[in-house]
């Protein structure tokens, strides 16, 4: 029954989208759909061989130092990019909080490795737990809210955490405008944290895509089509809602943990300011809405730019 209505849904969620643009590339001939597919997958395999060969290209230490870690922060974004991209491109659930479940976990990583000498390993799960507690809560909330008014209320809500908790009354809980420094790499060779994250970013970038094309990515992108009418035809919207912030929750948990180590440091106004959310939006954005993998590329693009920005000023 339950797999009748997921097909009804996705029936319906197609017919909404469906435009001229989308009825010509239905129309394209066989052979160019296969050579899209096989062209796609074959870029996808091509980038994946370069970023394992980027270790190899120099052992410099200006490449070690430099180059290389700014690879690294690239992936570490992407992962952040994509689990925000499920959450708004796939399911509909449009954040400008997403900073949230990044910062919460990169402070409780910092936390239990600092204070309770927790080995990284440890502190991490500990750190993408209650990432995946905390988007449970956000989920909760803001389940009524929709399109601008859910955007708007987790903007509001990050806004209210970072001067209540960070910067306001309460900001001894969470150690102030300085937050934590100090903190241990996520290993002691560079190349060694490269493969680490990238094995990571490999791994979660799969598992985001398969949920995407899996029945419950199918409900996902017929709630953000269609919530009324995936409502009326029997699904658990508020479940469902929940669900996709909770797993994009704990990806961006993960990103989050990583990105503290890769900084060895956390704070409120630096680098878990609110701006960081935008960054997110920015970067699916340049990759494209609901294309997760596209998300991966929007982050490259944007730290490269910024690299090449930076340097340009410094010259």
């Amino acid at each position: 029954m339950q797999s009748t209505k997921i097909k009804e849904i996705s029936y319906e969620s197609k017919k909404i989208k469906k435009g001229k643009m989308k009825e010509k590339m239905n129309n394209f001939p066989h052979y160019l759909k296969s050579w899209v597919k096989t062209f796609s997958g074959g870029l996808t395999l091509t980038c994946l061989v370069i970023l394992t060969l980027v270790p190899f290209l120099s052992s410099e230490p200006s490449f070690l130092q430099i180059v290389l870690p700014t690879f690294t922060l690239a992936m570490i974004y992407s992962i952040f990019a994509a689990s925000w991209d499920l959450l708004t491109g796939i399911s509909g659930q449009v954040s400008f909080g997403h900073v949230i479940f990044f910062g919460i976990a990169g402070y409780i990583t910092a936390y239990f490795i600092e204070y309770q000498s927790f080995s990284i390993v440890g502190a991490i799960i500990i750190g993408v737990g209650g990432s995946a507690l905390f988007s449970l809560l956000i989920g909760a909330l803001f389940l009524r809210l929709k399109g601008p008014y859910l955007a708007l209320g987790t903007l509001v809500f990050s806004i209210i955490i970072l001067k209540i908790f960070l910067l306001g009354s309460l900001s001894f809980i969470f150690f102030g405008s300085e937050g934590i420094s100090g903190l241990p790499k996520l290993s002691g060779s560079t190349t060694t944290t490269y493969f680490i994250v990238l094995i990571t970013m490999i791994i979660s970038l799969i598992i985001i895509i398969q949920i995407s094309k899996s029945k419950l990515g199918t409900i996902f992108k017929s709630i953000r089509d269609d919530e009324t009418g995936a409502d009326a035809s029997g699904i658990n919207t508020t479940k469902y809602k929940i669900i996709a912030f909770l797993i994009s929750g704990v990806f961006a948990g993960i990103a989050g943990a990583y990105y503290a180590l890769h900084n060895t440091a956390v704070n409120p106004t630096g680098n878990y300011g609110i701006v960081i959310s935008f960054f997110a939006i920015l970067m699916a954005s340049l990759g494209g809405l609901a294309t997760i993998s596209g998300a991966a590329v929007g982050a490259f693009f944007f730290i490269f730019l910024e690299y090449i920005l930076i340097e340009l000023n410094a010259s």
